[in-house]
């Protein structure tokens, strides 16, 4: 599980609520594997139902609104955080089939990509244009 520290506080409001709600999505789709039987379709189709009809949504909508304010502020190096965004969205779609089959693996691979990914990219990616929007945008 996954702390919302201060580490991933960009200082922009909208974002980190939106960084936060992401990291409360993934714990709880973790206390839902930690507390399920593998074996049992109902608990495998509530995590399904979570994981893809309203994580994966989020991360959808999170990308899209990051991408916006980004280029609302006229962010130099937008093209290139897209497509890091791009690689994730390709990489965690990659996973889907196993994780709408309820295979454990393809989960625990979710969840480790999300987490990894998450952590390392709000810590240092996202930091880089919470730095150029404070230097250059009053908010």
């Amino acid at each position: 599980m996954i702390e919302f520290g201060s580490e991933l506080i960009l200082g922009i409001e909208n974002i980190d609520k939106e960084h936060r709600t992401l990291v409360d999505m993934l714990n709880h789709t973790y206390k839902l594997l930690k507390t399920s039987d593998a074996k049992d379709k109902d608990k495998i189709a509530e995590i399904n139902e979570f994981f893809i009809g309203n994580l994966i949504a989020y991360v959808e909508l999170h990308l899209n609104n990051e991408e916006e304010f980004m280029k609302s502020i006229e962010y130099p190096e937008l093209s290139s955080h897209k497509l890091v965004h791009g690689i994730f969205r390709s990489e965690i779609y990659n996973l889907l089939p196993y994780v709408e089959r309820g295979d454990p693996k393809g989960y625990r691979q979710a969840l480790s990509l999300s987490w990894g990914w998450l952590y390392n990219h709000i810590a240092r990616t996202d930091k880089k244009y919470a730095v150029w929007a404070k230097k250059h945008i009053k908010f």
